[in-house]
Formats: structure tokens, C-alpha cells, sequence
């Protein structure tokens, strides 16, 4: 459905204008005569509420009136007071004028050339809203392989983008994860010997000969003990012997005592005399003996120390190994995660293209905020593609009256606009454009495009 005719009074800076629509319509002139008032009425028309500020200075009343191709009449008039608009068709006024103009002019007011001159943006926002789409969550999971969660406000190419990103992100978490575990796997097997310890021999046997050697030192002691216990009493014998010789010989022989305790003085001097050599040879024995278990017992010892430290370090390799094992074990479980998770990416790259495939556009998806041509920024593009896009964009979003008004096509050089004419007519769009010219203001329309 296109606009046949337009009628014009009143508005802006137009007095009286009326004049038949094509499919391409250049509204040209010097700045000031009068060119975008022409858009402003159209949209006035479809936008609907109520401005004032439209009416011509001095004017009181003024009219827009467009008539489609299939006979229906939309006209807006407005006082200084109020605005009123209908829609006729053969006679007949719609009840509800207001949803009869909606359903028909979904994105009228959708400019192409707006869209070139947007921040990005701005450009995704109005591309996304032309795309509506559905995003499958449960194939999101399935593809994932856990429950995912949506904004349900995002456009699914949004949401798809989202579920990507956190997939994209873990996988960056898991292969540092894995590298961090190979690197710690890598410094406990440098702690390692380069081959298999040795298994010390068993302790049992020296912990029992260390039992033995204790058992002889005690018993030699005892023995020593023992003897030297003897030699006492038997001193204690012979002393008890000399006393009572004394006793006697004093009773017999009073006449004799000092000799008699002379000689019995002389024999306890000896007997203490050879007693002293006896406890100092007793002395020297019990220390060479107690040396030389001492030498026995640290020798064992020692070879016992040994052992149980080859045995503790025997162990530690042990669980060293058991560790980089476990950890081995733990990095190729990462390892699999990030392969899961890159087939995750994959399916989801699949999802989105296969959602984008039947688009008018081919090669343009949403990625981190920015539109992309066959993984080309849009800014970066070509102007002949920027425009094509623009136009295609402009298509999707037009409802079965499928209009455009266009201002500021001075933005394109002479070969860009005639590649934009080109592309607009292409995609079925009847367009309403202005442009700045040293002439009078002029209405040109191209009705057999």
C-alpha cells in the first residue's frame, strides 16, 4: 500500500501544496523554503497526538490529507484549539482512526539516513527491534548443558549473546584453571628423584638388637654391682675378724695392746689401701664398659635414623606422586570442561546463524553491542553496504504502509545517492526525500518507479 497524494495547508512553511506521490519523491529547494515542513506534515499525520507548534504562523486552521492507492482518505486538521484526524474509505469514516493509521504505518517515521548517522548504539537498538525473534531457553540449556536464565526484556539475539559471553568467560576461567594445575603438577614432579627409591631395609631387627645390647649393659653392670657387693662383705668379714682378734688379745695379752693395735692399725691402713684400688679398678671397668655399649648403641642408632629417614622420604615421594596424580587427573577434567564449553560456543555461533539465516541481510548479527557485516564493524563498511543495511532495516520495520520520510541526504555524494535511490526502490519502500538545491522549491516524483 503507498501514499497516491498529498494535500498541504498551513503547515510550517508551506501554504498550499498538494501533489501526486511515486515510490521515490525528492522534495528539493534552498534551505528554508520549505522542504522538511513536507516531511513533517506526513508525519504529523502518522505519529498522531497533538502539536500546535505545526500550524502556519498567522494561520487558523490547517490540513494535511494524504490519500493511498486504495481510495482511503487520512486527513488531520487542526485549530489553534484542537486536532482532529480521520480515515475514509468509500464513504465510510473508521470508528477508531488512531489504530486504523497504526496498523498501517508501523515504523513510517524509520529514516535510513538517521540510521547511518546513529551511535552504534543507537544503530543496534533500532536493528534488534526490527529483527523480533524468539530465543528456544531450553535449547540454550540443552546446548550449554545447564539451566540457563534470560532477561526476557533482551532481544534473542541479545540473549543468545549473553549466554555466549558467560560460556566464553568460564572457558577462560577453566583453561587458566588448567595451566595454573599443570604448572604446580610440573613444580612437585621437579622435587622428585629422577627413578624409584630404594626401599630401606626393616627396622625391626635393629630395634631388637638395640633391645639386647641395653639387656647386656644392665646385666654387666649388675655383675659389677654384684661383685663389689661381695668384696664388701667379705671386708666386713675380715674386719669383724680383726676386731675380735683384737678383743681377744687384749684380754690375754693386756701387756701387748699397743703393739696389738699398732700392727691392727697398720693392717686396716693396707686393707683400705688395696680396697682403693680395688673400687678405682671397679671404676675403670664400669666406664670402659659403659663406652663401649654407648659406641654399640649410637651405632645401631644411627643406622636406624637412617633407615626411618629413607622410609619418611620414601613416603613423601609417595604421596608427591599420589598428589600430581590426583592434580593430573583434575587438569584433564578442565581440559574436557573447555572442550565442552568451546562446543558449547560453536553451538551457540550455530544457533545464532541459523536464527539470522532467513534475514533479508545476510552475513549482519549483534556482537558485543556492535553490528557486523560477515565479522565486519559497521563502521567500518563500505558506504554502498552501510546504505544497503539502512534500507533493508528501513524495509523490515514498515508496516503495510510502507513509508519513509528522509532528511539530510546531503550526507551522501552523488554516486552514494543514487546507489541509496537504487536500493530504496529495490526493497518496495516509497520514500518522501529532501534536498538542499540552488533552485526554487521544487516536489519531483518518480510515479511509474
Amino acid at each position: 500500500m503507498k501514499i497516491a497524494k498529498i494535500r498541504i495547508r498551513n503547515i510550517l512553511g508551506i501554504d498550499d501544496l498538494e501533489f501526486d506521490a511515486g515510490r521515490f519523491t525528492e522534495i528539493s529547494g534552498a534551505n528554508g523554503t520549505g522542504k522538511t515542513s513536507v516531511l513533517e506534515a506526513i508525519k504529523a499525520v502518522i505519529k498522531g497526538g497533538e502539536d500546535a507548534t505545526l500550524m502556519r504562523r498567522g494561520a487558523e486552521k490547517s490540513e494535511v490529507v494524504l490519500v493511498l492507492d486504495d481510495g482511503t482518505e487520512i486527513k488531520r486538521r487542526m485549530t489553534g484549539k484542537t486536532t482532529t484526524t480521520t480515515v475514509e474509505r468509500d464513504g465510510v469514516k473508521a470508528s477508531r482512526p488512531g489504530e486504523t493509521i497504526k496498523a498501517l504505518t508501523d515504523a513510517l517515521s524509520v529514516n535510513p539516513i538517521d540510521f547511518l548517522r546513529s551511535p552504534a548504539k543507537t544503530r543496534v537498538n533500532v536493528l534488534l527491534d526490527s529483527l523480533p525473534m524468539t530465543a528456544d531457553v531450553i535449547r540454550l540449556s540443552a546446548i550449554v548443558g545447564y539451566d540457563v536464565k534470560v532477561d526476557s526484556k533482551l532481544h534473542a539475539l541479545q540473549q543468545i549473546e549473553a549466554v555466549r559471553k558467560a560460556v566464553y568467560d568460564d572457558r577462560t576461567g577453566t583453561n587458566r584453571a588448567a595451566k595454573e594445575k599443570e604448572a604446580t603438577i610440573n613444580q612437585w614432579a621437579a622435587t622428585l628423584p629422577d627413578g624409584e627409591v630404594k626401599a630401606p631395609m626393616a627396622t625391626d631387627n635393629l630395634v631388637v638388637r638395640l633391645a639386647e645390647i641395653d639387656v647386656a649393659k644392665d646385666a654387666e653392670l649388675d655383675r659389677i654391682a654384684a661383685k663389689l657387693a661381695g668384696l664388701r662383705d667379705e671386708r666386713v668379714a675380715r674386719l669383724e675378724t680383726i676386731r675380735d682378734d683384737r678383743e681377744a688379745a687384749i684380754a690375754a695379752l693386756q701387756a701387748q695392746i699397743d703393739q696389738l693395735r699398732a700392727a691392727a692399725m697398720g693392717a686396716i691402713e693396707a686393707e683400705n689401701t688395696a680396697w682403693t684400688e680395688v673400687e678405682r679398678k671397679a671404676t675403670q671397668q664400669r666406664e670402659r664398659k659403659l663406652a663401649e655399649f654407648a659406641g654399640q648403641r649410637e651405632t645401631v642408632a644411627s643406622q636406624l635414623a637412617a633407615i626411618e629417614a629413607a622410609q619418611s622420604q620414601r613416603a613423601r615421594h609417595a604421596q608427591t606422586r599420589e598428589t600430581i596424580r590426583q592434580m593430573r587427573e583434575e587438569a584433564e577434567g578442565l581440559q574436557r570442561d573447555a572442550t565442552g564449553q568451546t562446543a558449547a560456543i560453536d553451538k551457540l555461533d550455530a544457533y545464532k546463524s541459523e536464527l539470522l539465516a532467513n534475514l533479508p541481510i545476510p552475513g549482519l548479527e549483534v556482537r558485543d553491542g556492535a553490528i557486523l557485516r560477515n565479522e565486519i564493524p559497521f563502521d567500518r563498511l563500505n558506504t554502498a553496504q552501510q546504505i544497503e543495511i539502512a534500507v533493508e532495516i528501513a524495509k523490515l520495520r514498515a508496516g503495510k504502509l510502507a513509508v519513509a520520510c528522509v532528511d539530510g541526504i546531503e550526507l551522501l555524494d552523488a554516486d552514494h545517492y543514487q546507489t541509496f535511490r537504487q536500493q530504496a526502490l529495490e526493497s518496495g519502500l516509497q520514500l518522501f526525500v529532501t534536498r538542499v538545491s540552488d533552485g526554487e522549491f521544487q516536489v519531483t516524483s518518480d510515479a511509474s518507479c
